[in-house]
């Protein structure tokens, strides 16, 4: 790979500096090896699921650009990230594509009692196959503008407040129905111990549309419910919230996907050396829709990610999720045309890192994801199961 080898000629020292290390820039090079790029059934022959011969399984490289600039001035602090990204397939030329990801946010602060974020963010990427099954390639626009604050009221009690608005833009036509407008706003007071312990309540909104939804529904949720932060050792933290959410559609004919019930979610982070640490969640909640491309899902599942330094320069991690989801419905299409159904989804994912120089990373990373479903391939209009094997190798130059 071309960048691992320019990385050999680099210095055995710092990364260059830039605006004094305020700026970096980098380069990437990847390569993956996909088995089942459309996430198809296994007794589905790919000819007939997308009208066209070809294979199940792709190559394809990855190259990135980007940068991050992180400038504090005084209390105050600018930060900045972009990426561009371009894949190209061996085989599958259709599906390449050039994409971004772009993040600016201004961290402030405002005396020693008030602090806050006020930022955007923007994702240009292609769409997961897992939501579609199809060859048909959907670019996936994602753009976000946020603001929240924190006030210490007192020295134990603080108010929180922000709000947040949300476009997502699908490319294919097919998918525009799933076009999503999203209007977020919430509210919390919390008691704090001297040992940064918390508690509190908390109270959230959310407004959605369909903009293009050949229904024109929309939807309003509200979510209140408890919020604790705890540090019970030094090498431990737990943070959690217990919510009832409502939530409602405007159109009548479609009250049998509204949802009314509770949630939870907990994350439990445990580091008992510098080489070693864990992090696990356990959470029901409704599914996010960046990853099921705004169907209205429930979601109980857990998730492991262990971390272990065996040197320096090298570091193993791991992902293990285990999830249940049932598909309560897409508000986006017409009422029947998604059927009721159950997915269990595991997924398992193994990278190795090696910095041979601080300015140079390799990574490996294996991923083995299966997915079963009550909903057999010629009933279903949303996909079903599917098995895949993904390995990847990279690296990056950072200036």
């Amino acid at each position: 790979m071309a960048i691992a080898v320019a990385g050999l000629f680099l210095p055995a020292t710092d990364a260059f500096a830039l605006w004094d290390d305020k700026l970096k820039l980098f380069a990437e090079e990847k390569v993956t090896r996909d088995d089942n790029i459309f996430r198809l059934p296994k007794d589905v022959d790919p000819v007939s699921a997308n009208g066209s011969t070809i294979s199940r399984g792709d190559t394809y490289r990855t190259t990135s650009l980007g940068l991050n600039l992180d400038v504090p001035m005084s209390r105050q602090r600018l930060q900045a990230d972009y990426t561009w990204n371009a894949t190209r397939f061996n085989r599958l030329a259709d599906l390449d594509f050039n994409g971004h990801d772009a993040r600016a946010a201004w961290l402030w602060q405002l005396g020693n009692d008030a602090s806050g974020q006020l930022g955007y963010t923007e994702t240009f990427a292609l769409a997961s196959f897992a939501n579609i099954q199809r060859s048909t390639p959907d670019p996936l626009k994602v753009q976000q503008a946020f603001f929240n604050a924190a006030y210490l009221v007192t020295p134990r009690w603080r108010l929180q407040a922000g709000a947040s608005g949300l476009e997502l833009s699908n490319g294919a036509e097919a998918f525009q129905g799933l076009d999503l407008n999203v209007l977020y706003t919430e509210v919390a007071v919390s008691y704090v111990t001297p040992a940064n312990t918390s508690v509190g309540l908390s109270a959230r909104t959310e407004d959605g549309r369909y903009p293009k939804s050949p229904t024109g529904n929309a939807y309003g949720q509200y979510r209140a419910g408890i919020v604790a932060d705890w540090t019970p050792t030094g090498v431990s933290r737990v943070s959690a919230r217990a919510d009832h959410v409502s939530r409602h559609y405007a159109q009548v004919s479609q009250q049998q996907q509204d949802f009314d019930g509770n949630t939870a979610r907990a994350e439990y982070d445990w580091k008992p050396t510098g080489k070693f640490s864990l992090a696990g969640v356990v959470q029901r909640d409704i599914f996010p829709y960046q990853d099921i491309g705004s169907s209205f899902v429930l979601v109980k599942g857990i998730t492991l990610r262990p971390t272990l330094s065996l040197t320096e320069k090298i570091d193993l991690s791991g992902t293990l999720d285990y999830s249940v989801r049932e598909f309560l419905g897409n508000p986006a299409l017409p009422s029947g045309v998604s059927p009721n159904r159950t997915d269990r989804v595991r997924s398992a994912t193994a990278t190795v890192s090696y910095r041979p120089l601080q300015a140079l990373t390799l990574l490996m990373s294996a991923q083995r994801e299966a997915r079963s479903s009550n909903v057999v391939p010629a009933a279903a209009v949303l996909p079903v199961d599917y098995v895949v094997n993904v390995i990847s190798i990279s690296a990056r130059i950072t200036f």
